[in-house]
């Protein structure tokens, strides 16, 4: 009993707060190819090379290969690489790196610096694509990096295509924390567990405080359970003498739970620390880590618009070389208005619904009293896995999540309100 009560736990919890300058050792990268929309790209003077699990080109190859005008600053070792409205700026030995877009400067940390080696001048592959507005991929069978020009496709065969996107991501412009400031909010939560002795329910209620910018949102929670409830059903199914020490010293826990947490959209991670997670096996006083599956979010850049929306959405396909192209294509197909349809005669208004993956589909709203809603819904085989739902307003913003299992059926809600300015956050733990 107690394992399982500690395996419900977990799922309560979890699901409860939803919402170098000197160069090392350099070795060519042998075998190692790079693809541009599935063609292969030739290095003729100097050829990729792999450090520390990552592919770096000659900077004027790859840029160029990609329409850009390049150009090498020597007393300050910077490239600079300018195509359409877009400049990127990268130095020697450093992994900071600005993107410029239509005036708008953003600072980027990548996780591999430029470096100089024999006489050619080294950019990651990865970075230097996307800061083009390109989806990079790794097709381990043919050994390549590849590379889908998504900005250039979207420009050219879908030219005006994505007036939808822009309207709601424009929007959202105007809800995200660009500035530090508080946030404070409430969660409810409603629990059924479905055991061979009948349900189990359970409800959770609590508060939450913190800080939040456009890289991080730090928090702390405070959760209080019904034990009453638990109690009761334990009984009614099992017994009362099921309810021995070691389950009554976890029902104490359950009573009152507090927790700290990061939700780090500088690296799309959740973390979370709280004495009762000992109960899921993580160490007293340790952080719990969980990557967010965060893909075309809107909220991700600074001044984001219709492409950046776009780019990561291409992002999250898994580029195959022969076929990596027709997968861009394919997503942008989902997101451009030929999927879209305007609400009543406000044509500030947009609707865009589309098909993620084989499980989840994705709907965006904007109303034209400028609410804008994301409901994403997993589901398979006709049946709902899970829902959820947020709407953004410029004062707040609701989160509600529902889902299905075999073993228990959730239903959570939280509402968030921001306050004066505050503090930056912390982007994750220390």
């Amino acid at each position: 009993m107690k394992r399982f009560i500690s395996r419900m736990c977990g799922a309560v919890f979890t699901a409860s707060l939803i919402l170098a300058a000197i160069p090392a050792p350099t070795a060519a990268a042998a075998g190692i190819q790079v693809a541009l929309d599935d063609r292969p790209l030739s290095f003729s003077d100097a050829q990729p090379l792999m450090r520390n699990d990552r592919t770096f080109v000659p900077f004027r190859a790859i840029f160029e290969s990609m329409g850009a005008s390049v150009s090498w600053d020597n007393a300050s070792h910077t490239v600079t690489a300018k195509r359409g409205d877009r400049t990127i700026q990268l130095t020697i030995g450093r992994k900071s790196c600005s993107v410029s877009r239509s005036g708008a400067d953003r600072s980027f940390v990548t996780d591999a610096a430029p470096f100089i080696e024999g006489g050619r001048t080294y950019v990651p592959v990865r970075f230097a694509a996307q800061a083009l507005g390109a989806a990079v991929g790794w097709d381990n069978s043919t050994q390549t990096v590849v590379i889908v020009d998504t900005e250039n496709m979207m420009q050219t065969a879908f030219n005006g295509q994505f007036e939808n996107i822009a309207s709601i991501v424009k929007f959202a412009n105007t809800c995200v924390p660009v500035m530090p400031r508080t946030v404070t909010g409430s969660l409810g939560a409603t629990f059924t567990f479905h055991t061979a002795m009948g349900d189990l329910p359970a409800s959770i209620t609590g508060s939450l405080s913190g800080k939040e910018n456009l890289e991080a949102t730090e928090f702390s929670v405070n959760l209080q359970t019904d034990r009453s409830a638990i109690e009761a059903a334990i009984a009614a199914n099992e017994g009362l003498n099921v309810i021995d020490e070691n389950v009554d010293v976890l029902l104490q826990k359950m009573e009152n739970i507090t927790a700290n947490g990061i939700i780090s959209r500088a690296d799309g991670k959740l973390y979370l620390k709280s004495d009762f997670l000992t109960e899921v096996g993580i160490q007293r006083g340790a952080w719990a880590m969980k990557p967010l599956k965060i893909g075309a979010g809107l909220t991700a850049v600074k001044n984001a618009d219709a492409i950046d929306f776009v780019c990561a959405a291409a992002q999250r396909e898994t580029l195959s070389l022969g076929s990596s192209t027709s997968q861009v294509r394919t997503v942008l197909e989902r997101l451009s208005d030929q999927s879209a349809s305007l609400s009543g005669a406000n044509t500030a208004s947009a609707d865009l619904w589309y098909q993620q993956d084989d499980f989840t589909s994705v709907y965006l709203s904007l109303s034209s009293d400028q609410v804008l809603t994301v409901t994403r819904t997993a589901a398979q085989d006709g049946n709902l896995i899970s829902k959820m739902t947020l709407m953004h307003r410029t004062n707040g913003t609701s989160l509600t999540y529902e889902k299905n299992t075999d073993a228990y059926s959730a239903a959570v809600r939280i509402d968030l309100t921001p306050g004066a300015p505050s503090s930056a956050p912390a982007i994750r733990p220390a």
